[in-house]
């Protein structure tokens, strides 16, 4: 036991099935010499000394980083033959659905031929507020204040001597945007720009290109390590702004509200009244958003986990998937004429009324039992040596009850659209398959820190892994 680090110790340790390391502290060894670790969210994981290192060591060699490289669940496939096709596909799906929507005059014909005369466009004015969008996003993510008391400061494998910190504020950007764009609104182009929409989705594509093209050539595509602090440590070394994290996440996931407002205020101004569907998609939308913002720093850890923020599926995704797919739902409405029943309305608002609850209730029924120390005996199961997993509340109706509520308020804000045309709910879809696809990534990770038997019994306690009965 004398070569082992001593009880107390923090460090820097490795979370098991991905290549990130977070601090932790050692808080008892095992009989075949592991390291008990207890992270800053409560979490207590065994593992083996080759994945627990002090932090000094850690700043100071890629070593220990680049030995986790074949062990990464989802690795950054962007050069890969594979993942070109995957790419190339979405980004076909992307632009068909933007293609479409422009050049039909009647989307509740869908009979009717696509016109193919656009009407007048504005190239100039769509580049101006573009560059002059991503330089205020840029300024408020850089300068504005960090927002709640947990903080994400991370290494990169290509510069592990640097500590990066990312700035949870982007709710406080977002008040202050939308601020910016009210009390300007008679400056704005707002018709142009509304009607410039495709152009939009087209030139922020092409920003994509080349900013994945810089990164490229430069070799900044490089896997994050994420470590957490819930009270900044003023004996550590400075920390830098992270440029690639930011044009990765920031000025998509704002847009994503600030095209909808735009289009709002164009509406207000231009045609004077707005419809029920229209409103109660918006409300929706945002209420969405504002949650994601109020857990932000938790989101994007999260993230880290998956792929790199520097590459070309973190920046599409970000950059343009997100924000014209999703407000695409809201475009739709705005543009189609097409009655919608009372009932669907209604329906939406108890859809994401359900989710918005449930993912409230199981955030909370999760974190009073890691107040517990994971020690509620009755209400949760043993996995390993020294960790609990809760199997009480909304987490025995399923292991995912946090996902199940994501697709509810995403069906929620789309239902407002009709279901007679499948275009507004391809965002939905994809929504669907990415909370199904982290469903199993989580359980995958789970089973492989499970003791022998231990993830077959806690199945037999909770059976279903997204939807209760079902699946």
């Amino acid at each position: 036991m004398s070569s082992l680090i001593s009880i107390g110790t923090s460090v820097v340790a490795k979370w098991p099935s991905t290549s990130n390391y977070y601090k932790a502290r050692i808080i008892d060894y095992t009989d075949n010499n592991h390291y008990v670790c207890q992270f800053l969210d409560g979490s207590v994981i065994a593992l083996p000394s080759k994945y627990v290192d002090l932090p000094e060591k850690f700043q100071r060699t890629t070593k220990r980083i680049s030995l986790m490289r074949n062990e990464q669940i989802f690795l950054d496939h962007s050069l890969s033959f594979y993942s070109l096709i995957m790419s190339l596909g979405w980004i076909g799906i992307f632009l068909y659905v933007q293609h479409w929507f422009h050049y039909n005059p009647d989307i509740d014909n869908l009979n009717r031929p696509l016109s193919h005369a656009p009407y007048q466009q504005y190239p100039l004015i769509v580049i101006q507020y573009l560059l002059l969008w991503f330089l205020l996003q840029l300024i408020f993510a850089r300068y504005f204040p960090h927002i709640g008391k947990e903080e994400l400061i991370y290494l990169k494998e290509s510069q592990p001597s640097i500590y990066y910190k990312h700035h949870s504020n982007s709710l406080f950007a977002f008040i202050i945007t939308c601020l910016i764009m009210y009390i300007f609104r008679e400056q704005i182009p707002l018709r142009e720009l509304t009607k410039s929409y495709y152009l939009l989705a087209l030139f922020n594509l092409g920003i994509v290109l080349i900013l994945s093209l810089i990164l490229l050539t430069n070799k900044l595509f490089s896997r994050y390590c994420s470590i957490s602090f819930n009270e900044h440590d003023h004996k550590q070394k400075q920390t830098y702004f992270d440029f690639h994290l930011f044009i990765s996440i920031r000025p998509g996931i704002i847009l994503w509200l600030a095209l909808n407002l735009l289009l709002l205020l164009t509406i207000l101004k231009y045609n004077r009244q707005i419809s029920i569907r229209f409103t109660i998609s918006i409300l929706l939308q945002t209420i969405y958003i504002i949650n994601v913002f109020i857990n932000e720093t938790t989101m994007i850890r999260q993230s880290l986990d998956i792929s790199p923020p520097s590459s070309f599926d973190a920046l599409f995704t970000n950059l343009c998937w997100v924000p014209f797919m999703a407000t695409f739902t809201s475009f739709y409405i705005g543009k189609s004429h097409r009655p919608v029943h009372t009932y669907i309305l209604l329906s939406s608002i108890i859809f994401f009324s359900l989710g918005f609850l449930l993912q409230r209730l199981a955030i909370r029924q999760r974190l009073a039992f890691q107040a517990l120390n994971n020690s509620n005996i009755d209400d949760s199961v043993m996995v390993n040596d020294s960790q609990r997993i809760l199997t009480s509340g909304c987490w025995r109706w399923c292991r995912n009850p946090h996902l199940l509520a994501e697709i509810l308020m995403v069906i929620g804000w789309t239902l407002p659209a009709d279901i007679k045309c499948i275009a507004p709910w391809i965002y939905t879809f994809y929504i669907i398959g990415m909370t199904i696809y982290k469903a199993h990534y989580f359980d995958r990770t789970l089973r492989n820190t499970c003791t022998t038997g231990a993830y077959e019994h806690y199945i037999e306690h909770v059976k279903y892994t997204l939807i209760p009965f079902i699946y």
